[in-house]
C-alpha cells in the first residue's frame, strides 16, 4: 500500500502475471478480453518436387546464416543467374530446409522483376503485403513508402525471420524491404547482378551456374526414372548436351517425354539437334518455355544493349574477344562499355576472363533468333563480314610475324575498313592464335556458308603455321578442304597451288604419305600454270619427303635434287634449308651417312640464317636418327636432347613428342630402361593430347617397359 499526496493509493493483493488495470471510481460492469495472439507468417511457396541437390550453393547460404553479425547489419544474400537456371527453386528449397530456425516466421514476395505482362512490383505494394501478413489492419497501413518501411522495420525488430524477395529487377526495388535487425535473414533472387546491394548493404553475392552433366542426368532421372535413362543412354547424352545444363530446358524436355511414356527420346533429340528448331522443341507453351523466359530479360534491355545482344548471336564460335566485338558491332571499346556491362548484369552473357565474352548455348540460339527477327538481312551480313575481316587481317598479321622468312606467296586481302591487330613479337602472335583458334575455325565455316570465298581460303592459309606447329592436323585438313573449294570457285590458280601443296604437308604430319605425295603432285601443274618456280621447288621438297617416308627412295632423288637446284637459282635460303634436310634424310635412309651429314650441316646453317625454327628442329631430329642408325648411339642421344630442348622452347608439340619417342628408343638401346620409359610416357601424353596416330604404338612401347 502506497499513499500519495492526494490520499489515493493502489493495493495489489496477489502476484501479477499480466496487465493491471488501474481505475479510480468504476461505474457499470467491467469486462476483460484476452489479448489476440500474434500472427506468425509462413509464406514460403511449396518446394518443387524435382530438385537436384545444389549442395555447394546450399552450404554457402547455410554458412551465411551461421555467421553471427555484431555490427547490427542485416544478413543479406543475393542469388543471381541467367533465366531458367533455377534461382527461385534453390532459394525456396533451401528456405524450407532451414525454416525451423526462424520461429517468428517467413515472408515471401514475387517482385515480378521480369514478368512478361505485369509491371514490376513497387516497394510500396510489397511493404503493404508484408504489413498485412504481420497482422496490421488495412486502415492502419500508412500510404507513404517511408512510413510503411519504418512500420515494417519496427514490427520485425529483434525477431528471427526469413525474408525471401524473389525475382527482383533492381536494387532499389529491394532496399526498402530490408529489416533493420541482424536477427533477420534476407535472400534476394534476380536475373540481374545486384551489385549495389553488395556495395552499400554488404550483401553476399552468389551466381548460380548451370547444372553439371551428372546433375543434369539426375534431374532427368527424377522426372523419367533411371530405367528409362538406362534404356536410351545415347539419346540421354544428347539431350543433356543440347540443354546445356539449364534446368528449365531439361524440365521441358522431361515433361514432354514423361507425358508419353512410349515416346522415344530419339525423336526429341532429332528436334533438339537442329539449332534453328531447338527453341521450338523447348517451348512448353505460355510463359514457361525457354524462349518465353529468355524474352523477358531481352525485352528489359536498353536499345543499345539489345542490339549488341542480337549481334553477339551471329558468330558461331564459342566466345568472342573485345577487339573482335568492336568489329562485329561497329563500335569503339568505349561505346561498348555500357551495353556490355548491362548484359553482364542481366546475366545474358558471361565474362570467363578479361575482355572475352560468351553465351550459354541456348541463349546464343535465342540471340541469333532475335537477330533474324529484329535485324535486316543486310545488317546481319555486314556485321559478320566486319568480324571476318577482323579475323582475317589479324591472323594474316600473326602469320607474317611468324613466317616472314618463309612465305614466298602472300595473298592480297579483300578490301575493308576494318583494321586487324598488329604484332611485334612471335609470342604475342602465337598467343592470339591460340586464344582465337576455335573462333577462327568457326569463322572459316561461316565464311563458306555466306559464300565469302576470299575469306574462305585466305583464313585457312593464314593458320597453316599454327596447325603445323601445334599439331592441329584435323583442323588443318578440314579448313583447307573448304579453302580449296572456295579457290576453285573463284578460279584462283595461285591459291589452289599453295593450298594443295600445304594440304599435302598436313597429310604428311598425319603420316598418310601416299596422300601427301598425291597432293604435292596435284599442286605442280598449278604452280607451272602461274610460273611460280619457288612454289614448284617447295612442292618438290614436300613430294620428296612423302616418298622417303613411303620408302620409295629412288623416286625421291629427282624431285629433291630439282628442289635444291631451284632454291639455289632463286637464292632462297629457306628452301635451301628444306632441300638439304630432305636430301640428308634420303641419304641416311639409303645408308650413305657420310653423304647425309654435310646436307644436315648445310640445312642447319640455312635455317639459322633465316630464322626457320621448326625446320631447325626437324634437322636436329633427322641428324640424331642418322647417328643412331649408323651406330653412334651417344651422339644420337645428345642430339635428340638438343632437338627436344629446342622444340620445347618453340612449343612445337608434335615435334616434342617425336623427339621424346626417339630419345626413349635410344635410351632403351643403351639399357636405360627407366629413362626410356619416362621419355615414352611423356611422348604418349603429348600424342594423346593431339589425337595422334602414333598413340597405340607408343602405348605398346610403354607397356613393354612396364611389364614385370
Amino acid at each position: 500500500m502506497r499513499e500519495k499526496a492526494d490520499g489515493v493509493g493502489n493495493e495489489v493483493a496477489a502476484p501479477v502475471h499480466g496487465s493491471v488495470v488501474q481505475a479510480g471510481a468504476i461505474q457499470g460492469d467491467v469486462h476483460f478480453h484476452a489479448a489476440k495472439d500474434s500472427v506468425v507468417p509462413r509464406q514460403l511457396p511449396g518446394a518443387t518436387r524435382h530438385f537436384v541437390n545444389r549442395a555447394v550453393e546450399q552450404d554457402m547460404l547455410t554458412t551465411l546464416l551461421a555467421g553471427a553479425r555484431s555490427d547490427g547489419a542485416v544478413l543479406l544474400s543475393t542469388i543471381d543467374g541467367t533465366a531458367g537456371v533455377g534461382k527461385s527453386t534453390l532459394a525456396v528449397h533451401w528456405a524450407h530446409r532451414v525454416r525451423d530456425r526462424f520461429p517468428d516466421g517467413e515472408l515471401y514476395v514475387n517482385l515480378r522483376g521480369f514478368d512478361p505482362i505485369a509491371e514490376p512490383m513497387t516497394p510500396n505494394d510489397a511493404l503493404g503485403l508484408f504489413l498485412a501478413a504481420l497482422d496490421v489492419a488495412p486502415e492502419h497501413i500508412p500510404p507513404s513508402d517511408d512510413a510503411r518501411a519504418a512500420m515494417f522495420r519496427s514490427l520485425v525488430h529483434d525477431k528471427r525471420m526469413l525474408v525471401l524477395l524473389d525475382n527482383a529487377r533492381i536494387a532499389d526495388q529491394v532496399r526498402a524491404l530490408l529489416p533493420g535487425t541482424p536477427t533477420c535473414l534476407v535472400v534476394v533472387t534476380s536475373r540481374n547482378r545486384l551489385d549495389d546491394l553488395v556495395i552499400r548493404e554488404g550483401a553476399t553475392r552468389m551466381t548460380l551456374t548451370v547444372l553439371t552433366e551428372q546433375e543434369s542426368h539426375e534431374l532427368l532421372a527424377r522426372y523419367l526414372g533411371q530405367d528409362r535413362l538406362t534404356a536410351e543412354p545415347e539419346a540421354v547424352a544428347e539431350v543433356v548436351s543440347y540443354c546445356a545444363g539449364l534446368p528449365l530446358a531439361l524440365g521441358v524436355v522431361a515433361v514432354r517425354a514423361a507425358e508419353f511414356s512410349d515416346f522415344p527420346l530419339d525423336e526429341l533429340v532429332e528436334e533438339l539437334r537442329d539449332e534453328r528448331e531447338r527453341l521450338d522443341a523447348l517451348d512448353a507453351g505460355g510463359e514457361t518455355g525457354v524462349r518465353a523466359v529468355f524474352s523477358w530479360s531481352y525485352h528489359s534491355l536498353s536499345a543499345e544493349a539489345a542490339r549488341l545482344f542480337r549481334l553477339m548471336g551471329l558468330p558461331t564460335g564459342p566466345d568472342i574477344g573485345l577487339d573482335a566485338l568492336t568489329a562485329l558491332a561497329d563500335r569503339t571499346r568505349r561505346d561498348l562499355r555500357r551495353p556490355l556491362a548491362e548484359l553482364l548484369r542481366a546475366n545474358l552473357v558471361e565474362q570467363p576472363e578479361r575482355s572475352r565474352y560468351r553465351f550459354h548455348d541456348l541463349l546464343r540460339s535465342y540471340a541469333a533468333e532475335c537477330a533474324t527477327v529484329d535485324e535486316p538481312t543486310d545488317t546481319r551480313h555486314a556485321a559478320i563480314r566486319r568480324l571476318l575481316d577482323f579475323y582475317l587481317r589479324t591472323s594474316a598479321a600473326a602469320d607474317h610475324q611468324m613466317t616472314r622468312h618463309a612465305r614466298h606467296f602472300t595473298a592480297e586481302l579483300p578490301a575493308s575498313d576494318i583494321e586487324g591487330r598488329a604484332f611485334d613479337d612471335d609470342e604475342g602472335a602465337m598467343a592470339w592464335w591460340e586464344a582465337e583458334r576455335h573462333n577462327l575455325r568457326a569463322a572459316i565455316k561461316q565464311a563458306a556458308a555466306l559464300d565469302l570465298r576470299e575469306h574462305s581460303w585466305q583464313l585457312p592459309r593464314s593458320l597453316m603455321y599454327l596447325f603445323h606447329l601445334r599439331g592441329y592436323t584435323d583442323d588443318w585438313i578440314e579448313s583447307y578442304n573448304i579453302g580449296i573449294d572456295a579457290a576453285q570457285r573463284i578460279g584462283d590458280v595461285a591459291a589452289q597451288a599453295n593450298l594443295l601443296h600445304e594440304l599435302g604437308i598436313a597429310y604428311y604430319d598425319r603420316q598418310d604419305f601416299d596422300a601427301a605425295a598425291r597432293y604435292a603432285e596435284r599442286s605442280l601443274p598449278h604452280f607451272d600454270a602461274i610460273g611460280d618456280v619457288q612454289g614448284r621447288g617447295e612442292a618438290f621438297i614436300a613430294l620428296g619427303h612423302a616418298l622417303i617416308d613411303a620408302e620409295r627412295y629412288e623416286e625421291a632423288i629427282q624431285p629433291l635434287e630439282s628442289a635444291l637446284e631451284i632454291a639455289e637459282d632463286v637464292n632462297d635460303g629457306f628452301a635451301q634449308g628444306l632441300s638439304h634436310n630432305a636430301l640428308g634424310l634420303l641419304q641416311a635412309k639409303l645408308g650413305r651417312f657420310e653423304r647425309a651429314y654435310p646436307h644436315f650441316e648445310a640445312a642447319l646453317r640455312f635455317d639459322r640464317e633465316v630464322g626457320e625454327e621448326i625446320g631447325e628442329g626437324f634437322v636436329l631430329h633427322n641428324l640424331a636418327n642418322a647417328y643412331f642408325d649408323s651406330g653412334q648411339v651417344e651422339d644420337a642421344i645428345n642430339t635428340h636432347r638438343r632437338a627436344l630442348e629446342f622444340r620445347r622452347k618453340i612449343r612445337h608439340r608434335q615435334g616434342e613428342g617425336a623427339s621424346l619417342r626417339a630419345l626413349g628408343k635410344a635410351l632403351r638401346h643403351t639399357g636405360d630402361l627407366e629413362g626410356a620409359r619416362r621419355m615414352l610416357q611423356e611422348a604418349l601424353a603429348i600424342f594423346e593430347e593431339l589425337g595422334h596416330d602414333e598413340v597405340a604404338d607408343v602405348r605398346a612401347e610403354v607397356g613393354e617397359l612396364t611389364t614385370p
